[in-house]
């Protein structure tokens, strides 16, 4: 009888490790990372058109422009198409903004993040246990004055009556006592840092923006919803069409969406804004580490140690924010349908970065 040989299992390793470097490989090459500029131009094209999307996309990376395309109608009653120019509510992107405008006092040394909410706010007793850096990490503990003061009301104008002081007292009487031990997504927590950077700065908060952020990024192109009656004069804002009812971005009173998501802008001027805020212009590139902490902080949401985002979602528009510091890709997708949706998001990063964004890193107030 011939002995027995041993078997030797490395063939079979290796045709299984084969087998699964080519069906990984397949996957990527539909759903990862695309490296050829024209196929990923091409793909991201047919994504945004097969999800009807209406809108402005701007795809840029290793410095070359992938995509800037204008989709769809800015106005169906009208006859109006969206432009690459048209400017758009950003929504809760304005958090960026109003972050960085904390960045700024602090620089200044006219605030610090440890400062409580009790030298900026009266009425109710516990707020010297809250700090800034509570409401840039969203985790002040105040309930979600948009729950409640309904976004639609501001479209009717005989039903919308809230007032800078009404919007305020509702926050801070709402306050749940006790600052969070996480991060709980909530507009109010922006909103009231709108109120501390008028206080620290002296100056309003559109006034603060326009000089200290627009400015110096070179955003010729941007405003504040119902100021700026249109912040190009040669084209239109986009309007989102819903039903019979035309709602335009400047018709919204800007105190309501204020610095949680007041601001207007387009593509190309959100371009220049990443290009200044990550390139060392607005404040030394040293403290973007600072503000790398967490899931959440200075407007910023934050997919992996690399890639900075953001969504908005408010009065019929959607937009969405994205930007990785390996490289300095940058994706600006901004939707007068609400259209800039988590599943196209991450459609469109997956294919560009290789990373599905698109979702909540944090968990938004219910409150």
């Amino acid at each position: 009888m011939k002995p027995i040989r041993k078997m030797s299992w490395m063939p079979l390793i290796i045709m299984v490790a084969i087998f699964v470097f080519v069906i990984i490989a397949g996957r990527n090459s539909t759903s990862g990372r695309i490296d050829d500029s024209e196929e990923l131009a091409s793909r991201l094209d047919m994504i945004l058109t097969d999800s009807n999307f209406r809108g402005v996309a701007l795809v840029v990376r290793d410095g070359e422009v992938i995509l800037r395309t204008a989709y769809g109608m800015a106005c169906d009653v009208q006859g109006t198409p969206n432009t690459v120019y048209s400017p758009f509510h950003i929504a809760s992107v304005t958090k960026n903004f109003t972050g960085a405008a904390i960045l700024l006092l602090e620089i200044d040394g006219k605030l610090d993040t440890s400062d409580t909410l009790d030298n900026f706010f009266t009425g109710i007793d516990g707020l010297e246990n809250v700090t800034v850096a509570h409401l840039l990490t969203m985790q002040g503990g105040f309930s979600d004055y948009t729950n409640r003061l309904l976004m639609t009301d501001v479209w009717a104008e005989e039903t919308f009556v809230a007032s800078v002081k009404e919007i305020e007292a509702y926050i801070i009487e709402n306050w749940s006592g006790t600052p969070q031990n996480q991060p709980l997504y909530c507009n109010s927590d922006y909103w009231l840092l709108g109120r501390i950077i008028e206080q620290a700065s002296g100056m309003s908060y559109e006034e603060f923006v326009a000089s200290r952020l627009f400015e110096p990024a070179g955003m010729a192109n941007s405003g504040f919803s119902g100021i700026d009656a249109s912040v190009m004069p040669h084209e239109s804002p986009a309007i989102y069409v819903d039903g019979q009812n035309l709602m335009n971005p400047n018709n919204c009173p800007f105190f309501f969406t204020y610095s949680t998501g007041g601001l207007i802008s387009t593509i190309d001027d959100l371009n220049l804004w990443l290009d200044s805020y990550f390139g060392g212009e607005l404040f030394p590139m040293y403290l973007l580490d600072n503000i790398r902490t967490g899931n959440y902080n200075y407007g910023w949401n934050f997919a992996d140690a690399s890639i900075w985002h953001h969504w908005g979602d408010a009065l019929g528009f959607s937009s969405h924010i994205i930007y990785d510091t390996d490289d300095s890709t940058r994706i600006i997708l901004l939707s007068n349908d609400r259209g800039v949706t988590p599943n196209l998001v991450r459609e469109v990063s997956n294919s560009t970065i290789g990373v599905a964004v698109g979702g909540l890193e944090i968990l938004r107030s219910g409150r």
